[in-house]
């Protein structure tokens, strides 16, 4: 059994991670912290109904009754928390997107690896049934060829679903002092995250951000970026909380396209948000394309993806506690969609400039070519200060 204590009484942990962490037969929640006991406390009573404590952030650090932590903090302050953690021996489920440079990054993910302490990240849709067929007839069968084109969004908020203030950082989002990437950052994860699926966690050589709307805060709520992957592969990417709700990607191959229009809640074109406030059973079907243009609707045993992802770590913790090793998997997938991300948000905030990535690996790099000027972390520096 895998004991968990929750970082924090956010309203994902409460609407989504929790309702997980206590399905999941091989999990218990033991511990739900803020930096008030007494609130923790009553977030319980009042939301989990659970026979979970409330604990103060330091109280779970010191537990030794604790295996891991699930950490929604914001990006802004998750980091050093994270490494309190890890340096307390927990395993490490952290949300996103990922706060600070892609060093910073790297350095956390690197305790991690020199302690033999998993670490996953809450990017629900990897721990799909859907995404496992998907993975099949992408990198394990030769039906469609290798990736050439991907093209991913995640929109959302047009038509009046979010008013002037949220748009103008009455929301974490969309605040740069809460999330320094705004809408990049939040919703953006999820287009870069399948680009770098579908690529199989090749980093680009080129990253442009070709369209970016700022708030009067000086947060993004609005881009779109190019990438040029070795070999001719290329993507698209865009996310937005001004256009009409998009959740989708498709991966153009060499012998046939393969494409989803639900990737973030699995709830189809339905016009259902369920998907997003509550634990929800999705992503039963995916679409694949010939050469000619005939689609096939290809269906799957549709799933939770929290429920799936909390059991999928708690299997990997499990192995460490029986004397083996980290998947490292997880890590690698962090780093590379965090620094394509800083690219893009590199990019952005220059007005759109050409980020060349350099690396002696296909999923790390060590330097960031930018107008002419050669670095070696990125951001280069703290934009919305």
């Amino acid at each position: 059994m895998i004991t968990f204590a929750v970082v924090s009484t956010a309203e994902i942990a409460k609407a989504k991670v929790i309702p997980a962490l206590q399905s999941v037969t091989s999990t218990t929640l033991i511990g739900i912290s803020s930096r008030d006991k007494q609130r923790a406390q009553a977030f319980i009573d009042e939301q989990c109904h659970s026979s979970s404590t409330g604990m103060t952030h330091d109280e779970v650090l010191s537990s030794p009754s604790i295996d891991a932590v699930y950490i929604p903090l914001p990006s802004k302050v998750r980091n050093d928390f994270i490494i309190k953690a890890l340096q307390n021996d927990k395993h490490v489920y952290s949300e996103k997107p990922h706060g600070g440079t892609v060093l910073e990054l790297k350095s956390v993910l690197d305790l991690a690896a020199g302690r033999n302490l998993q670490w996953m990240d809450g990017t629900m849709w990897y721990h799909s049934n859907r995404t496992k067929a998907m993975e099949e007839k992408l990198f394990q069968s030769d039906c469609l060829g290798k990736v050439k084109r991907v093209s991913a969004s995640f929109t959302w908020g047009g038509g009046g679903l979010v008013d002037r203030q949220w748009v103008e950082g009455g929301n974490g989002r969309t605040d740069p002092e809460r999330e320094a990437m705004g809408m990049l950052g939040d919703s953006g994860h999820y287009p870069i995250s399948a680009v770098a699926w579908a690529f199989g966690w090749e980093l680009p050589t080129n990253v442009r951000a070709t369209h970016t709307k700022l708030n009067s805060l000086g947060a993004i709520v609005e881009c779109e970026a190019t990438l040029c992957f070795p070999g001719g592969g290329r993507a698209v990417i865009d996310t937005s909380c001004l256009l009409p709700h998009r959740s989708q990607f498709e991966v153009v191959c060499e012998k046939g396209v393969l494409k989803v229009d639900d990737l973030v809640g699995g709830q189809g074109r339905s016009g259902n948000f369920g998907a997003y406030d509550a634990p929800f059973v999705g992503s039963s079907s995916f679409v694949v394309g010939d050469y000619l243009g005939k689609d096939k609707m290809v269906q799957v045993e549709p799933c939770d993806h929290v429920k799936s992802l909390v059991t999928e770590f708690s299997n990997c913790v499990q192995t460490v506690k029986e004397g083996g090793k980290i998947n490292m998997e997880w890590s690698k997938r962090s780093l590379v969609t965090h620094t394509i991300m800083c690219a893009i948000f590199e990019s952005a905030m220059r007005g759109g400039v050409n980020i060349e990535l350099k690396g002696e690996s296909d999923n790390e790099a060590t330097q960031y070519v930018i107008e002419g000027e050669t670095f070696n972390d990125i951001p280069t520096r703290i934009w919305n200060k």
